[in-house]
């Protein structure tokens, strides 16, 4: 009788992983699933079928989701970068402080865990669930203020994939003017990508350099509360220099230029690929976690960013 379960279960657990692979090349087909429907169907894969190797397949998606970030500089001229850095540094660093300022008040507001409000606001305001992971490190958050933070900085992230570039398109955004409220507004970089990918290819190079411009918070933020701390280890992305290295091969070697737009395209389908195995790795026991006064905290901050930065690109933005 344990013979013949043990084989039952043996025999789903197969068909389970053979579905989860096929997925997998589905999504590596071009042009066959866009960043949203990847991310629904690992989703959709996780919550109703059931992932087997949610730690694994998590780890695996960011892997990848870096990665495909260091790709997508070699489809981006240094020139454009260091333009756009220049016109959106400013601006960056006013929704990175204002979000995290916001965000701690509500917290305190809301009477959240101190660990828990420093994780959301961090994720909010620079760049979802790296700064939570760097930052985590340097607070030395546990293992269930990390899962809570991050779960409901994911929900938001999948909002705003399927919910931006439709008010995009209402409102008429232009593809810069996109790009920059997706940076700005978006937590993860998986997210801003997804979102601006399915608006056009100037909405993504300015939504890839602008974003970079957030991520790099991480740095000065880490070593504020590493020394508030009194910690000096954490992490910082390393991509970051990965996808400037990328670009100054694109923008310097011209006699590359085939290889680096190649390599582009693969990591525009590596994205696909990375948003689906991020969503595959959500779960319910996740998702329970996430309490009311959190989901207060986090929306509220998210919404205020959303709507000042949207005002922004609409009416100050050419």
């Amino acid at each position: 009788m344990f013979g013949l379960l043990r084989t039952d279960n043996f025999e789903l657990m197969r068909k389970q992983n053979f579905l989860f692979l096929f997925l997998i090349f589905i999504c590596l087909i071009p042009s066959f699933i866009n960043a949203s429907v990847a991310l629904l169907m690992g989703l959709a894969f996780a919550l109703i079928i059931g992932n087997q190797n949610q730690n694994q397949t998590s780890v695996w998606g960011s892997y990848l989701l870096k990665t495909s970030v260091i790709g997508l500089g070699f489809g981006i001229n240094i020139s454009v970068f260091l333009r756009a850095g220049k016109e959106n540094i400013g601006i960056t660093a006013f929704f990175v402080l204002g979000a995290l300022g916001i965000g701690i008040l509500i917290g305190k507001f809301l009477k959240i865990d101190k660990k828990i409000v420093l994780l959301i606001s961090t994720g909010t305001a620079i760049c979802g669930g790296s700064a939570i992971a760097a930052v985590g490190s340097v607070i030395k958050a546990d293992a269930n203020q990390l899962s809570i933070s991050t779960g409901i900085v994911f929900i938001l992230n999948a909002v705003a994939l399927f919910l931006f570039p439709t008010i995009g398109h209402y409102l008429g955004l232009s593809q810069i003017q996109f790009g920059t409220w997706a940076a700005i507004a978006i937590h993860d970089m998986s997210s801003v990508v997804g979102a601006a990918s399915k608006y056009g290819d100037t909405a993504l190079s300015i939504a890839s350099i602008t974003k970079m411009l957030r991520v790099i918070w991480i740095i000065p933020i880490s070593l504020i509360l590493g020394f508030s701390e009194n910690r000096e280890s954490f992490k910082i992305p390393i991509f970051i220099l990965g996808f400037i290295v990328a670009s100054c091969v694109f923008s310097f070697l011209p006699k590359t230029s085939e290889i680096c737009h190649l390599l582009y395209l693969c990591a525009k389908q590596a994205m696909v690929v990375s948003l689906f195995l991020i969503g595959s790795s959500i779960s319910f026991e996740n998702l329970k976690k996430v309490g009311k006064k959190v989901v207060i905290q986090a929306a509220s901050v998210w919404v205020i960013v959303c709507l000042l930065s949207l005002f922004y690109v609409k009416y100050y933005q050419i």
